[in-house]
């Protein structure tokens, strides 16, 4: 027994006596070829149903397995499970984000947003709940490659015959497979099986080297400033004695406005808010913006407004903040306007705000709201805007005023209400509205419900920004524009990338400094206009207001 023994381990390839396999054996093996199929033919995107379609990776994996013996079968197998797992890991990753973001993973750059998915997770469910869905993710990943493993190590307790069935069959499979694959029309779907996995994890290893040259091309952009040499004289000359308030509306995309869902209630907001801005002196033009995300990151949105530049994943946003370009913000507070950041997110230390050069910055702490959160957006957008009119009021010296208005974030319960200005307060006239509604667990159990509420909350948004220029904004120039659009749950599949945006005034002048825009007259964005990126509007924005009298730039 001991050489027949020491025989297996040194032959690779199954021989030695003869046994009989076990139904126990047997079911334990299948068990683990089953978990490892299901790892490769895992979908590329959660509602494409393809579990039914083989991939002809499997039956070669199979059949080697059921060959293989002693170190050679250790190996292969080890290599396999690794292969499956990372697999696995990018595959339901790329659900994430595209559900998040509408757009797959990246290896290189989404690593650097996990602490934001955490806290925005935790912020929406609650830090209990929230760490139980992490960490019951976590232990059914690991039971199911421990499975894999204990079910794949079966194969080594069948019989020579059963072995050599398996292993010769599942090749002979991999071989017809791959055969009837590449004599098959390209695109031709009728085979039961697909040779999708190569292309798959190809297809990651080129965006791997894409995001990596992108990365290396972004530090040369970032010292490539068309305004770096522009002199400080007559700089946003345009805007003197005037406020001018940056107001970015969380998630207010192209959608809200035109899809037919969503279309009519939200044309009727902004015609409504056209008129009363109208009835206060206050002229309007709109238009559309391409955002560089969708569904999320918001400060990325931030930062490509505010660089000038193309920030579409946190490595280029950490490489912006840790350069010597001027933001928007810089400009102006080089122009002799004192600049603010209200920031109702940001309830932790925020060193990136050095980068953006804002003399102070009004955090959730700062903006001293007395009642209790909307789930995860700390105050309504009311209380924002209500503090930042305090600011405008009491400062001495015109104040330029960045600020993000969270009120219509995710999970869009509560939808907060409007409540009459001077009633404001420290924030605690909300307490009702704060703890009404659905819970986020029980809204989001209905995708109609989700989206009901997403419009109810771009709604109130709308209203809120509207009656405040109308109350408090006459004095002030407005820039009013959506970050991203929601995510597809929301928008569904396909939806553009485009974002509104609205510049309010009570100064004609300051209007007619982009009429070459191709913008729309009032709120509503004609649907046939043009759409620019938004990492052009910083430089578009700053030579529209610096121009000298005569039109020289």
């Amino acid at each position: 027994m001991k050489r027949e023994a020491r025989a297996e381990t040194a032959m690779p390839f199954a021989s030695g006596v003869e046994h009989r396999t076990s139904a126990g054996a047997l079911v334990r093996a299948l068990i683990g070829l089953a978990i490892l199929l299901a790892a490769l033919a895992l979908p590329e995107r959660p509602g494409i149903v393809e579990w039914g379609r083989v991939p002809v990776e499997w039956f070669w994996a199979a059949g080697l397995l059921a060959l293989l013996r002693g170190r050679a079968f250790a190996l292969f197998a080890a290599l396999l499970l690794a292969l499956a797992a990372a697999v696995a890991v990018l595959k339901l990753a790329d659900w994430g984000t595209l559900l998040a973001f509408s757009r797959p993973f990246d290896p290189v750059t989404d690593g650097l947003i996990v602490a934001a998915g955490w806290q925005l997770l935790s912020g929406t469910l609650g830090p209990t709940a929230a760490a139980l869905a992490v960490g019951g993710a976590l232990l059914a990943f690991l039971l199911a490659l421990a499975f894999a493993a204990w079910g794949l190590t079966g194969l080594r307790r069948l019989g020579r015959r059963t072995r050599a069935s398996l292993g010769f069959g599942g090749i002979g499979l991999g071989v017809a497979a791959s055969a009837l694959l590449l004599a098959a029309p390209a695109g031709a779907t009728r085979w039961p099986f697909s040779a999708a996995l190569e292309p798959y994890l190809a297809a990651k290893t080129s965006d791997v080297r894409r995001s990596l040259a992108a990365q290396a091309a972004f530090a040369d952009e970032l010292g490539d400033d068309p305004l770096q040499d522009r002199p400080p004289a007559g700089l946003l000359s345009a805007l003197s004695g005037h406020d001018v308030l940056v107001l970015f509306v969380e998630s207010y995309g192209r959608s809200v406005v035109e899809a037919p869902d969503y279309a009519g209630p939200t044309l009727r907001r902004l015609q409504t808010v056209e008129a009363e801005l109208t009835e206060a002196g206050i002229g309007a033009r709109s238009g559309w913006m391409s955002s560089p995300v969708s569904g999320g990151q918001s400060w990325l949105a931030h930062g490509t407004l505010l660089s000038g530049l193309w920030v579409d994943n946190q490595a280029r946003y950490a490489g912006l903040i840790g350069s010597r370009r001027d933001s928007l913000n810089q400009l102006f507070r080089s122009a002799g306007w004192r600049t603010v950041a209200a920031m109702p997110a940001i309830t932790m230390p925020w060193p990136e705000a050095r980068w953006f050069g804002y003399d102070e910055v009004l955090a959730a702490r700062e903006l001293d709201y007395r009642g209790p959160p909307f789930n995860w957006v700390t105050m309504p957008d009311q209380f924002t805007l209500r503090r930042i009119g305090d600011v405008m009021a009491a400062s001495r010296e015109p104040v330029m005023i960045e600020a993000a208005l969270i009120s219509s974030h995710a999970p869009w319960t509560p939808v907060p209400r409007m409540v009459p200005w001077e009633a404001v307060g420290d924030g605690r006239i909300f307490d009702a509205q704060a703890r009404s509604g659905e819970t986020p667990d029980v809204l989001w159990r209905d995708p109609a419900k989700v989206r009901r509420n997403y419009a109810l909350t771009i709604d109130y948004a709308l209203e809120a920004v509207g009656s405040f220029m109308a109350r408090f904004g006459r004095g002030a120039v407005a820039v009013v524009l959506g970050d991203h659009q929601p995510a597809e749950i929301v928008t569904g599949p396909g939806a553009s990338r485009d974002v509104p945006f609205h510049i309010l005034s009570a100064d004609p002048a300051v209007l007619r400094r982009v009429d070459g825009w191709g913008l729309s007259a009032g709120m509503v964005p004609e649907a046939g206009g043009p759409s620019f990126p938004m990492s052009e509007f910083r430089e578009r924005f700053v030579r529209a207001m610096s121009q000298r009298a005569d039109g020289a730039s």
